[in-house]
């Protein structure tokens, strides 16, 4: 019995340990390829291929669900992190390119798109093994653990990252994240894993079972109505959050700093409020029937935060700060215990399949979003852009 618990408590330190390595080195590499379109290229348009890459990968997640069932997790793990330690390192590269702006454009939208296919890849593998290393009773306050130890990171990777390529440069940003993908390798390494992990490797034949897999996690989806039906609201309001991330960096740069420390500022505030929501979540657990109530009580809360930000921005600057924490706090209390519930509800063998599927009909609008964000931020403001998501929330 201590051998086991024993080697459950360091596989969630292991785990843990990985995945604050990649969540460092993935906010790193976010921030710098974003604030370099930014400030190279001039163009909200521009901006926004980074947005609709990002969410185009999330909408697609579903196509990953099968690969995650059937590849041994641990595995999936390092070679996906040697992948995104290489791709850090190319990029560095790329920011040479001083006279081939179009080149520059092109390979770097190309590599966040690979590096966001490694991160859709790892995000919903921790889903899978949680449960299964992890008992049942255990679940909301290991999964309140690891969201308060990412949002801890939250309050000061964005501001990190925009101050580092503020005060030194995106190389040298970038060459950060590069380490600590590499770092994250040794920790996923060390992970041991339960038989239960390997249950569907006997048959290596992937292609010949993968549409047979992918059947089987969307009939399985189906057939639990209430979550199905939960998923739905996310999907229509992400359409105008996809509209809203284009126009927050000129959202930023017109009410709180010119900067990039700016649009820093106003992510670590918001990283608060999710910081506090996991805290509020592991003394809190709402069972199945009062959920939908919570979803609609927090994204009407949510939205209201937002519109109100949008309202009081040219008025006072501290109001931004509480109304984009508050936006958050609402959020994350809500997504905490959407994802606790998608745990308990489903059996892990298949929960590699049913984390992709709810990813990719939760985002599947934000694509659109994002690239009407571009027109939308360069003809109507960055104000309109963000008031629409709040409105959509609380409609």
């Amino acid at each position: 019995m201590f051998k086991r618990f024993h080697c459950k408590n360091f596989n969630v330190l292991d785990l843990l340990t990985g995945r604050v390595a990649t969540n460092i080195a993935d906010s790193l590499f976010y921030m710098t390829i974003l604030w370099f379109f930014k400030s190279k290229f001039h163009s909200p348009t521009i901006v926004s291929l980074i947005f609709i890459a990002d969410s185009t990968i999330d909408t697609l997640a579903f196509a990953f669900g099968p690969v995650i069932d059937r590849i041994k997790i641990k595995q999936l793990l390092q070679k996906v992190n040697i992948a995104q330690t290489l791709l850090s390192l190319i990029c560095i590269w790329l920011f040479q390119f001083k006279n081939c702006q179009t080149i520059a454009i092109v390979a770097l939208t190309g590599i966040y798109v690979f590096s966001t296919i490694g991160s859709t890849l790892i995000y919903p593998a921790e889903s899978k093994i949680l449960p299964v290393i992890v008992t049942k009773n255990k679940l909301p306050k290991i999964n309140g653990l690891f969201q308060m130890t990412y949002q801890s990171l939250d309050l000061f990777l964005d501001a990190l990252a925009t101050l580092l390529i503020t005060l030194y440069s995106f190389s040298a940003t970038m060459a950060i994240s590069a380490l600590c993908f590499a770092l994250a390798i040794i920790f996923y390494r060390q992970l041991h894993l339960p038989k239960i992990e390997n249950t569907n490797h006997a048959d290596r034949n992937l292609l010949k079972n993968y549409l047979f897999d992918l059947k089987e996690g969307w009939q399985t989806l189906q057939h639990e109505e209430q979550i199905f039906a939960l998923i739905l609201p996310f999907a229509i309001t992400n359409l105008f959050y996809g509209i809203a991330a284009v126009g927050l960096p000129y959202f930023t740069s017109k009410y709180i700093s010119h900067t990039a420390f700016g649009y820093g500022s106003l992510e670590l505030i918001s990283s608060i409020g999710g910081l506090i929501a996991s805290i509020v979540i592991q003394r809190l657990h709402f069972k199945q029937k009062k959920l939908p109530n919570l979803v609609t009580l927090c994204l009407f809360l949510a939205g209201a935060s937002i519109i109100f930000e949008v309202l009081t921005a040219k008025y006072f600057l501290l109001l931004i700060l509480i109304f984009a924490f508050s936006s958050s706090f609402w959020i994350g209390l809500m997504n905490i215990n959407f994802e606790i519930l998608v745990q308990e509800s489903f059996a892990p063998k298949i929960l590699g399949r049913i984390a992709t599927i709810n990813s990719s009909i939760i985002n599947c609008m934000i694509p659109i979003g994002s690239a009407l964000g571009g027109i939308i931020v360069q003809h109507l403001g960055a104000n309109f852009a963000i008031m629409s998501q709040g409105m959509a929330e609380v409609m």
